[in-house]
């Protein structure tokens, strides 16, 4: 039997009512089965329970669309899904083709022209946090932008949240691929609809604030691109050259 309409859409809402007591922690993940055209799908809907009272209700949109044959989860309410960091840092040897004394070809311009606004904030906020820590400002290096920039939108379009990419690999791939030269690198992930809420998990997350207080690090290109489960994706990637 072959479908007269290859694509449909189609709009779940689940609505919960929790019995909760008056004092509750954390989030918690509830497993929902849903049974479309015969398969079942289970969904992780995230309880945020410091949120909740008791007989407190919570409705979560999920979007479905039929395609090839068979419904896929193609969007969520973007209420439903918490806020999420991922922290790496990347100590690796010289690569072979430098030396120490070399002088490097990235480039020192403290300005930060090129970037969105949102970036912008995010940039000024960092090198807030080092300022009150005692370090050096971070510079910005738009070779380390674009690479962030193409990480985040990456992890949108590929619906992955992790530091290997299905298209660029590594962090250590990105950057060697883009000739980029480093003695020390390093890489942070969120997701969150705001910059400020953003930034607030990455320095409340010890991994994150170690790598944004790093005295190691001097460049950073950072990366926000609209869309995805979060709202809005964000990629900070550090290399230190001295």
């Amino acid at each position: 039997m072959k479908y007269i309409q290859k694509k449909l859409v189609v709009v779940l809402l689940l609505v919960f009512m929790l019995a909760l007591p008056s004092i509750a922690s954390a989030v918690t993940f509830y497993d929902v089965k849903l049974t479309i055209n015969g398969e079942t799908q289970t969904l992780k809907v995230p309880i945020d329970l410091d949120s909740l009272t008791k007989n407190t209700t919570k409705t979560f949109r999920f979007v479905y669309t039929f395609k090839d044959g068979k419904w896929v989860l193609t969007s969520q309410g973007q209420q439903s899904i918490p806020d999420k960091t991922e922290p790496i840092k990347i100590t690796p040897a010289l690569p072979a083709d430098k030396s120490p004394d070399e002088p490097s070809t990235v480039p020192s311009s403290p300005d930060i022209k090129g970037l969105t606004a949102n970036e912008k904030q995010m940039f000024e906020l960092v090198n807030s946090e080092r300022q009150k820590a005692g370090l050096k400002p971070l510079k910005n290096d738009m070779r380390l932008v674009n690479l962030s920039r193409k990480k985040s939108k990456d992890m949108i379009d590929n619906n992955y949240f992790g530091h290997t990419s299905p298209t660029y690999g590594t962090p250590f791939n990105a950057l060697k691929n883009n000739n980029v030269s480093y003695r020390y690198a390093g890489e942070n992930l969120a997701g969150a609809p705001t910059v400020e809420r953003a930034h607030s998990g990455l320095m409340n997350s010890p991994g994150h604030r170690a790598n944004i207080l790093n005295p190691n690090f001097t460049h950073i290109g950072i990366g926000i691109v609209d869309g995805g489960p979060y709202g809005k994706m964000y990629t900070q990637t550090f290399i230190g050259i001295e």
